[in-house]
């Protein structure tokens, strides 16, 4: 059914849960799973110098590879293998689809934001992929994340 997932990270919460769920999901269907950071570069537009600006995206990029490195910590855990990749764009959104494109991926699987509000109940990079992806997106609910529940249940 499906061949290749894509999870976006970014380092929260949610983002890890939705990886786990794509470890699962991998297992389970003989998938391979591909893992993205992308270092939001539209802090350029704004009012920094270039040393600034450099020293920002520096620290987004070593946070990137921190992000990474753990995802693959938890796939290791899961017993899966991951590809992963350190991506740089303006618009994170439009980078996680056109990687899609480029690797032939068949799901992407994301979590959604915790905030409040029409825009932040997916989160706005969810919201936007939905709207831009031509290949299903499996929106992962930070619901037990938050109140320390798991996410399955059983019925007795």
């Amino acid at each position: 059914m499906y061949e290749r997932i894509l999870v976006p990270v970014d380092g929260s919460d949610i983002a890890y849960a939705a990886a786990d769920h794509a470890f699962d999901l991998a297992t389970a269907l003989g998938a391979d799973v591909h893992v993205l950071f992308v270092v939001d570069e539209s802090v350029e537009s704004m009012l920094l110098s270039t040393h600034s600006m450099r020293t920002v995206l520096e620290s987004l990029r070593e946070r990137g590879e921190e992000v990474l490195a753990t995802v693959e910590e938890r796939a290791t855990d899961a017993g899966v293998e991951v590809t992963t990749e350190l991506g740089h764009a303006v618009q994170v959104h439009t980078a996680i689809v056109d990687y899609c494109t480029d690797h032939d991926v068949d799901l992407v699987v994301m979590g959604t934001s915790g905030r409040e509000g029409l825009e932040h109940l997916l989160g706005s990079t969810t919201e936007r992929v939905l709207m831009a992806s031509s290949i299903p997106v499996l929106a992962v609910s930070p619901e037990g994340i938050l109140d320390g529940s798991s996410t399955t249940t059983d019925e007795e």
